[in-house]
Formats: C-alpha cells, sequence, structure tokens
C-alpha cells in the first residue's frame, strides 16, 4: 500500500514537472499602481493593428466601483491607463469589451447610482484605438427602483455576414418589487448608438448570460441556471429565440474553493467563424465540481462542442491535466476561451495545482486545442507569482503601526473576493491574457504575452499503471501542435530510462498500435515535431504499463481476480490450491503466477499465501511488497 502511495505521488510530481517546463512568460502590470482593487477584467486585440489593444476592468482606487481602461500600442509590453469618463451615472461596475470587425472598440458596463435602488447597461465605443470614446448611450433607462441589471457578457457579428456589426448583448435582469430574475437580451444594428427593445429569453432564476455569433449570424446565449447551462439561440439576428433548454448538468454552482474564492459554473464560449476545417463549430467551457473527486470534490475545466449549431454537444472533456477522480484536490476555475484566425483554441483558467501542500494559492495556466477541440495539449503556467488568497481583500496602505488591514465595505466584501471572470485574446499565434494578481499585497491588474509554445504532447491512454493490456495496446496523446504541421515520436522500452527500447516510431498521427510485445512492464513517452521548423517539444511524461496481468493487482491481495476489491478467504483459497497443485478450473483472469506480495520469486510460494493471511486478519506485514506496480 505505501509503495503504490509513494508511486501515485511521483505520477503527479512528474506531470507538475510536465507542466512547468515551459518558461513562463514575462508578466507586466496593467492597473496602475493602487492601494485599492483592480479586478474583473476584459482584454481584446484589433483585428486590423495586432499591436493595439484595449482592456477594461473594475477598479476602486477613489474608493468605489468604477472602470479601469488600459491601452497598449505595442502589442501588449507597455500599458497605459486611466478611468472611463464616459459614464451616465456615478458609480460602474462589470466591465465587458468586444471590438468590431474593422477595429472599432466597444466597452460595456453596469451603471447605477449609489443608492442602489437600480442599475443600467452603458456603452461607449471607440473608433480611434482607444484616443477618444464616444458620449455613453444606456440599452434601457430605468424608472428608479425598479430594476437591477446585472452581469451583462456581449458579443459582436463578425461574419462578414448580411449582420455583420450587429451588437448583441444579454444579462440577469432583477425585478427589485420581488420575484424571480429574468434573463434578459438586447441588439444594436447601429453600432451601439440605438438598442431594440429588450426580449424576456424566458429563463427565471439564472446568471452569467453569454451571447455568442455563429458562423451563419446566428445567435447563442447560454446561461447558468436550473442546475446546469441553459441555452437559446435566434436564427433572425437575436429578433426572436427558441425557448430555453438544458444543455449540461453541473455542479457546486455559485461555490466556492480554498481560500473563500467565489467560483462559478458560467460559461466562456467562442466560435470558429474563420473557414478553416472547424469552420462554424461552437464551444464552451465552464468550471464543473467533480462529485467522483472524494474527498475533496474538486473544480475542474471541462469542455464541450457543437458542429451542428447548436443542435447537439458533445460529451465533456477536461482542459487541465493535472488528473481527476478520487483523491484529486486541485482546483481549477474561472476559465476564458479563445478561438484566433487559425482555428486553434486558446484557453487560460486559474489553477492551484502549483501549491502542492496546502491547493490554497493559485496561478493562471493556459492550454490550447488544434484539432477543434477533441483535445486539449499539456497546460502550461502563465503567471510568475502565484496569487494568494490572503491577500485579496487587503490594503496596502500601512496603518500607523505599519501593517496592513482588510479593505471596508466600499472595496472589499461588496465587490467579491476576486471577482468572476479573467481577460484573453489573440491574433494568430500571439496571445495576450489579463488577471487578478496579488503580488502587490493586493489585487491589480497583471498581464501577459506570448506565442503559443510547442509543449510536450499530452498522453491520453494508456493511463499510467495499467495491467491487463493486449499485446498490441493502442497509444493515444492529445494534438500537440497544428494539424498537418506536426510530427510525433513514440518510444516504448523496459526501463524508465529509456536506455533499452524496443520500440522508436515517428507517425503523422496522434495514434499508434505496435507489433504484439512480450508479457511484462514498459514505459513510453512521446514528443511532438513542428514540420515548418523542425523545432521539436521535450519528452512527455513517462508512463508505466503492463501487457498481461500485474502480479500484484492493486497491493490490496486480489490474487484471483474477483470482484471483490480486497482480499478474502476464496484468494488464500486459490493460492494453496496453486501452490499445492490442487486442480483450479478455469483460469483466474487476473494472476498467472499468484505472486501477491512481489518479492522477487516469480511464481506463487508460501510467503505468498503468509502475506495474504496476515493482511486479511490484520497481522503485523512489516515493510510493503518491495515491487508493487
Amino acid at each position: 500500500m505505501f509503495r503504490c502511495i509513494t508511486l501515485a505521488i511521483g505520477i503527479l510530481l512528474l506531470a507538475l514537472t510536465g507542466a512547468l517546463s515551459t518558461p513562463i512568460p514575462p508578466n507586466y502590470q496593467v492597473s496602475s499602481p493602487s492601494a485599492e482593487l483592480q479586478n474583473e477584467e476584459q482584454i481584446f486585440v484589433s483585428p486590423v493593428d495586432s499591436l493595439i489593444l484595449i482592456a477594461d476592468w473594475r477598479d476602486f482606487r477613489l474608493g468605489y466601483r468604477r472602470i479601469g481602461l488600459g491601452i497598449s500600442r505595442d502589442g501588449g509590453n507597455t500599458w497605459t491607463d486611466s478611468l472611463i469618463t464616459e459614464r451616465m451615472y456615478n458609480r460602474q461596475s462589470d466591465p465587458v469589451m468586444d471590438v468590431d470587425r474593422h477595429g472599432n472598440f466597444y466597452a460595456c458596463f453596469l451603471d447605477y447610482e449609489w443608492d442602489g435602488n437600480g442599475s443600467g447597461i452603458t456603452f461607449t465605443r471607440s473608433n480611434d484605438d482607444g484616443l477618444t470614446w464616444s458620449e455613453p448611450t444606456i440599452i434601457q433607462d430605468w424608472p428608479p427602483g425598479l430594476y437591477f441589471e446585472d452581469k451583462q457578457f456581449t458579443t459582436i457579428d463578425r461574419t462578414a455576414g448580411p449582420h455583420d456589426g450587429n451588437l448583441y448583448v444579454a444579462w440577469a435582469r432583477f425585478v427589485n418589487a420581488g420575484g424571480p430574475n429574468m434573463m434578459v437580451f438586447a441588439r444594436s444594428v447601429d453600432g451601439a448608438i440605438t438598442f431594440d427593445d429588450v426580449l424576456d429569453l424566458g429563463g427565471r432564476n439564472g446568471q452569467f448570460a453569454q451571447p455568442l455569433v455563429g458562423a451563419d449570424g446566428s445567435v447563442h446565449v447560454f446561461w447558468t441556471g436550473g442546475g446546469g447551462i441553459q441555452y437559446v439561440k435566434s436564427v433572425d439576428a437575436g429578433i426572436s429565440f427558441t425557448s430555453p433548454t438544458l444543455i449540461f448538468t453541473t455542479w457546486g454552482n455559485f461555490g466556492t474553493v480554498d481560500g473563500g474564492v467565489n467560483v462559478y459554473n458560467g460559461t466562456s464560449g467562442t466560435v470558429d467563424i474563420f473557414g478553416g476545417p472547424y469552420h462554424g463549430n461552437i464551444y464552451l467551457s465552464y468550471a464543473n465540481m467533480d462529485l467522483t473527486a472524494n474527498p475533496y470534490y474538486d473544480y475542474n475545466i471541462e469542455f464541450v462542442r457543437s458542429t451542428d449549431g447548436g443542435l447537439t454537444w458533445s460529451d465533456p472533456i477536461y482542459v487541465n491535466d493535472d488528473g481527476t477522480g478520487p483523491g484529486s484536490m486541485y482546483d481549477q476555475f474561472h476559465p476564458w476561451l479563445w478561438c484566433n484566425e487559425e482555428g486553434t483554441l486558446i484557453t487560460i483558467f486559474y489553477d492551484q495545482r502549483t501549491d502542492v501542500e496546502n491547493h490554497y494559492q493559485f496561478d493562471c495556466f493556459a492550454a490550447y486545442s488544434f484539432d477543434g477541440g477533441l483535445s486539449f495539449t499539456t497546460n502550461h503556467r502563465i503567471s510568475e507569482v502565484s496569487i494568494n488568497p490572503g491577500y485579496l481583500a487587503t490594503s496596502v496602505i500601512p496603518s500607523d503601526d505599519g501593517k496592513t488591514y482588510p479593505l471596508g465595505m466600499a472595496a472589499g466584501t461588496e465587490a467579491g473576493l476576486i471577482a468572476e471572470y479573467i481577460g484573453l485574446t489573440a491574433f494568430k499565434d500571439h496571445v495576450n491574457a489579463v488577471w487578478t494578481d496579488t503580488r502587490n499585497g493586493n489585487q491589480d491588474v497583471f498581464g501577459a504575452n506570448w506565442t503559443i509554445p510547442l509543449l510536450e504532447p499530452r498522453l491520453i491512454s494508456p493511463a499510467a499503471d495499467t495491467v491487463g493490456l493486449p499485446a498490441t495496446p493502442h497509444f493515444d496523446w492529445a494534438t500537440a501542435w497544428k494539424e498537418h504541421d506536426d510530427s510525433y515520436r513514440i518510444e516504448v522500452a523496459i526501463d524508465p530510462d529509456f536506455q533499452h527500447q524496443i520500440l522508436s516510431a515517428v507517425v503523422d498521427t496522434t495514434g499508434f498500435t505496435p507489433d504484439a510485445l512480450d508479457e511484462g512492464v514498459y514505459y513510453w513517452r512521446v514528443k511532438v515535431f513542428a514540420l515548418a521548423s523542425s523545432d521539436s517539444s521535450e519528452y512527455s511524461a513517462t508512463r508505466k504499463f503492463r501487457v498481461g496481468f500485474s502480479c500484484c493487482l492493486d497491493t490490496r491481495g486480489n490474487a484471483n481476480g474477483d470482484e471483490e476489491d480486497n482480499t478474502n478467504v476464496s484468494d488464500i483459497t486459490w493460492l494453496v490450491a496453486y501452490l499445492f497443485g490442487v486442480p483450479l478450473g478455469a483460469a483466474p483472469p487476473c494472476m498467472e503466477e499468484g505472486n501477491a506480495n512481489g518479492d522477487v520469486a516469480e511464481l506463487v510460494n508460501i510467503s505468498d499465501i503468509s502475506y495474504l493471511v496476515e493482511f486479511l486478519f490484520g497481522v503485523p506485514l512489516g515493510p510493503p511488497p518491495p515491487d508493487c506496480p
């Protein structure tokens, strides 16, 4: 048992080492240094000038909620920032942003008075890369005290089709008089100068509505509610919608992770509108609690896709590669997703795996899909300094005694511990991300820009320490680089250092079936080559497997392969019969030799029976088995 625990820790460290082998890109501060909080970021690159980037975020530098605006004119290396002044009311929150096909930027935010009796949704537009901004437009002014609009997201039609330039926004509307909230929608066909009447999408008690534009100009809206992800679709450019449909059940909705950080199951989505092999695919990612991950019930980043315009959806796959299922403990949350002009999917998310001991601090990680969302690459770290939840609600202004103290209601608990989302954008292979960072002692907006790296492949199957494989096992790994510009070397050896290789093959697919292997223990690994540049990655993490059945199936003494997980009298009976030549009937399904205790002797002997008797009746076993796979 102890042997297998040690092995599991070793596997975890190998996975962590693989995740950290790619250099972390240089980080930079986007928001001006402040004693108050900045969080909830969005970022977009101009599609007509990739050096121009604009970001916005929630900013408390004045002691209450405003919107910060950052502009970079060198691809994200340096930034200037200010507060948005084009607003309708005293306070703002929930900043989002988008850009049309011609490079016109749209900043959108909640606009409200201090009394908190209502809010509106305001847009302001820049046609000159952020130098100037238009007079603000509010979607629908509210009678005081009637509505509280909340958590809007927006999107723009960039398809060059008949509805190109249409702007769509969806959000949760709370009626202050009481009753369930409504999920609502509005559109503008004139660049956010005017908006159509607000539509009720039919959802109740939902939140985090995100609209997306399909490659055919259709409009899709997703939100969290009713126990999962709800979905509606419009085929007439947002004039009417289907009734809501629950497309996926999610768990841990509106929960928390270690440190009291809020986690939401809202979707981050994107659509491939660029005419490549995956043109029209709709992609969604979201955090979801793993109910099989006892006792931690950690959150993972799940991903689904639709290849038929939202009619059907794939089964979820995991974006994070740190291990899932029973015993997994590292939470991943706050994903953001982007599809670039080449059809590559890029995602970032918060991840606790770097805090191996406490799973408390977290970092920003990234991953990619080059095969239309069938698989995601090995993950790699983006943030240079881990984010500390203990700093999320503190002020860096020292008091007279030189200490720092929690912020007040104006910028502390009212703001949420770290807000609800982060930001990502890309122009071809050049990626820019922004997130909430604590390296200065409180919340600031930090970012990084980098080129998509050539990562070591992510192994899929067989899983580590799989036993009972056939003589011709099939190997699978995730697409690690651009399709039609990649090849892979798979190696199989009888030792973990690959000094005694029995197979080395270069293939142009992400799967391979070798000629028959002899029964025994093997190790496998893969590396990728980018054909256009002749670059290659590091080797993947090494996995161990066994052809044929293990001599020690699971260290719990199950010798005869019955349905009982633990050792029982039938296991001892089988070994006694095997040792003394009593006919056994049919061959046992999992053991060929009955070597239960993993000693040097390859065949069953008295020590195996002694081991199982001691295991069954609680007699101290002494040292653990010396070699238990």
